[in-house]
């Protein structure tokens, strides 16, 4: 359980640079960089807390937008892996 609590913060800091770095050159002003944001936050829960947010927000706006979320931070958390494994390596 440690471990996967030290991946997941070290997957969520991952994330929060590369949002941060986007940040720099996005317009942060239109509705798809809220979105980007929010998939972003999504991504850096633990497997509960998504899985309690995913929910949720089937229940309020529908599964089309749970998916959307889902699998936007689904593709995060896999390129933080990736780019977690390569600094190791």
């Amino acid at each position: 359980m440690l471990l996967q609590n030290r991946l997941n913060q070290r997957i969520a800091e991952t994330i929060k640079q590369s949002i941060e770095l986007e940040r720099q050159e996005a317009d942060t002003s239109t509705a798809s960089w809220r979105q980007r944001c929010e998939v972003a936050q999504v991504a850096m829960y633990g497997d509960a807390e998504r899985t309690t947010f995913i929910h949720h927000v089937t229940e309020k706006r529908g599964s089309d937008a749970a998916h959307e979320i889902q699998s936007g931070a689904a593709k995060l958390r896999t390129a933080a892996i990736f780019f977690l494994a390569s600094k190791t390596s």
